[in-house]
């Protein structure tokens, strides 16, 4: 996980993780589906992490900013794209529990019903 956590600035907490989940695709074979298994592979990132949550399972998401390190280090076909990575770990500060009371703004500064 070292290895992976030098792939982009910003996925240095992957080297502490106790797992890493490295999503990939082939790559596209035309563009128009590039969005669509883009939106898919979000779907199953939010779904892992949802998941995770309630086992009390943090995680944190990374992008790949070197494909050809990706696919090196995990042995993945060239033809293929190292898209997210998704770092999965108990948290060491505290336990991770649900905020019963988030500060959120109100639902009606949020939503617009048939105007804006």
């Amino acid at each position: 996980m070292d290895a992976l956590s030098t792939l982009w600035r910003g996925g240095r907490h992957l080297a502490g993780a106790a797992a890493v989940v490295v999503l990939a695709l082939r790559e596209p074979t035309e563009e128009r589906y590039r969005a669509m298994d883009q939106f898919d592979l979000g779907q199953a990132a939010m779904a892992m992490q949802l998941a995770a949550v309630d086992r009390g399972i943090g995680s944190g998401h990374s992008a790949v900013g070197d494909q050809e390190a990706c696919c090196r280090i995990l042995s993945i076909p060239a033809e293929w794209i190292c898209a997210y990575m998704l770092a999965f770990g108990y948290p060491a500060d505290r336990p991770l529990v649900p905020i019963h009371r988030p500060n959120r703004r109100p639902l009606e500064e949020v939503v617009h019903r048939d105007r804006w």
